[in-house]
């Protein structure tokens, strides 16, 4: 196992609730997930310590052919070849199966292919091997919530911060599950850690704003929003929610 290296991935994948409220809905209006992720995955580079040390030791649980595999599958995966990377991960996996990068790498590869099921059981076969990998329960948080499993997505959003406290990302994705589930008051306290954690998250700006307009308290979603604007001007579905929550403000709504 790789522990020393588990967080060398920047393979994140952020689920946010990108379809706007009808503003007319009542409290218990329960923002629904959009097809837009709010952080496009990113291909798996190898990273520095942050003194700018040297790289990361290589993966793939110290055989040498596996080893050779995932440097194969990280090429492809960087050209954004998920077929071929998942060809050469799956490689490396059967050569050193102990070893969670490889299989968190497949597991990103599997669901950029829309191999969702795939992707879950070796996301859980990383969770396995290191228990802790913040990472891998955020994304495995993202494929159930996809597949309406709210309830078990909280349990890996909640165990990836208990890793990972500070992870904008994370707070985020906790937040979208626990708003599908009508738990709005707690999943304001996620955006907000979300927010205050990176102030330019406009995903995160966004959902608190609808989040508010399900709780009743839309002259603070028009704050939210306009932040989520500030930080991406172009984000349309902000626009347009802003738009609606002005419109009912002036017209007298609550």
């Amino acid at each position: 196992m790789s522990a020393s290296v588990h967080m060398r991935s920047g393979l994140l994948i952020s689920v946010g609730v990108v379809a706007a409220l009808a503003i007319g809905c009542g409290p218990s209006a329960v923002p629904a997930p959009g097809a837009a992720a709010t952080n496009a995955p990113v291909a798996p580079k190898p990273v520095a310590d942050a003194g700018g040390a040297a790289p990361l030791p290589a993966v793939g649980g110290g055989n040498e052919a596996s080893a050779d595999w995932v440097k194969k599958g990280d090429e492809f995966s960087e050209q954004g070849k998920s077929a071929e990377a998942v060809a050469a991960y799956e490689k490396a996996v059967a050569l050193s199966p102990d070893d969670e990068e490889s299989r968190y790498a497949l597991a990103f590869n599997l669901g950029r292919l829309g191999r969702v099921d795939d992707a879950i059981q070796q996301y859980r076969e990383a969770l396995r091997i290191l228990p802790d990998y913040a990472e891998a329960h955020n994304n495995l948080g993202n494929l159930l919530s996809k597949k309406n499993q709210f309830a078990e997505a909280v349990v890996h959003f909640e165990a990836a911060l208990k890793s990972s406290p500070k992870s904008s990302s994370a707070h985020n994705n906790l937040g979208t599950a626990l708003a599908r589930q009508g738990r709005l008051d707690e999943a304001v306290g996620h955006f907000r850690e979300a927010t205050g954690l990176k102030p330019d998250y406009a995903e995160a700006w966004y959902n608190l704003g609808n989040s508010y307009v399900g709780q009743g308290r839309p002259a603070e979603a028009v704050g939210a929003f306009e932040n989520a604007l500030k930080a991406s001007p172009g984000f349309k579905p902000a626009q347009s929610a802003l738009q609606r929550v002005r419109a009912k403000l002036a017209a007298g709504g609550r």
